[in-house]
């Protein structure tokens, strides 16, 4: 008959019982004495939530830059990542939406290999790049189902527009992705905090050129924003901006891995990852540059 050694079972309780507990602090002293430790509080609660939004890669993509980006991706480990659109290459030499079915499905398809070798979900969008023609808009559709869409996660609403819903698949709302967005943000009228995003910024449409209804359009969609906080996150124009409209931040994204000067934070122009932090107060937004990720061993992540 084998005996238990009670010395070994109380060792045992005493380290599961602190395996168990997320932080256990055990004094070198007594309870009023210094501490090596500071009275905040850690910043990780059951509601916190980071995720990663990456920015343009279209307009001739620079070759492995996109690709980087989704391996520096897994070694950062966010939740999810999402995107503001042109993650191909959609025009013609000549101008004009590309007219070639398989120069566009190989395309998609090289990106989704891309987008494949992440270890979180992501979370496509569409820019005037990915949609510029029926024919584009039915190979969206084919692959990834609607062009608008929205979730909740944590008690945070994220909706992800397509702003080619125009005329013609011009810049703009729709009215039916209008309505949608309305009844959404009605039905989650509870959130936290509500994240926007879309590739062009609309808000900033009223020149004839770029189709001056699209700002009145999107208004619609800022007008059933009123009264909760709110953050809008666009790319297209691949020059790094925030600005503040209707009292809530809208921010540009520059690039990852699309055309480029490349001339650095001061004029907007670099390779970026997006790092987006929703505690309990406002979220924290930092910009992580390509550039400055490394591995483990201290080399680059390629």
């Amino acid at each position: 008959m084998s005996h238990t050694n009670p010395h070994v079972v109380s060792r045992f309780t005493v380290v599961l019982a602190v395996l168990l507990l997320p932080y256990t602090h055990v004094p070198a002293q007594t309870a009023d004495a210094p501490s090596p430790r500071t009275k905040t509080e850690f910043l990780d609660t059951p509601t916190t939530l980071r995720f990663a939004v990456v920015a343009d890669r279209a307009a001739k993509p620079r070759i492995g830059v996109f690709r980087k980006a989704m391996a520096q991706l897994n070694a950062l480990q966010p939740e999810f990542v999402l995107c503001v659109g042109d993650l191909i290459h959609g025009y013609a030499d000549g101008g004009g939406p590309n007219p070639d079915k398989e120069a566009v499905l190989e395309s998609r398809q090289e990106v989704d290999d891309m987008i494949a070798t992440l270890e979180m979900p992501f979370f496509y969008l569409s820019g005037n790049h990915d949609i510029n023609s029926d024919m584009s808009s039915a190979i969206w559709k084919e692959r990834y189902g609607a062009d608008y869409h929205a979730f909740e996660y944590k008690g945070v609403l994220f909706m992800c527009l397509n702003s080619q819903d125009g005329p013609g698949h011009k810049a703009g709302m729709g009215t039916a992705q209008i309505a949608w967005a309305k009844e959404t943000l009605d039905k989650h009228a509870d959130v936290r905090w509500t994240f926007l995003l879309m590739h062009q910024p609309l808000w900033q449409y009223t020149a004839e050129k770029q189709r001056k209804d699209a700002s009145a359009e999107f208004a619609q969609i800022e007008d059933a924003l009123k009264g909760r906080p709110y953050t809008v996150f666009a790319g297209h124009h691949h020059r790094y901006q925030k600005s503040e409209r209707r009292g809530q931040k809208y921010i540009k994204l520059a690039t990852t891995g699309g055309a480029s000067g490349l001339k650095g934070p001061a004029a907007g122009q670099f390779d970026h990852i997006m790092w987006v932090t929703v505690g309990d107060s406002e979220p924290a937004i930092a910009n992580i540059m390509l550039d400055g990720i490394l591995n483990d061993a201290g080399k680059p992540i390629e």
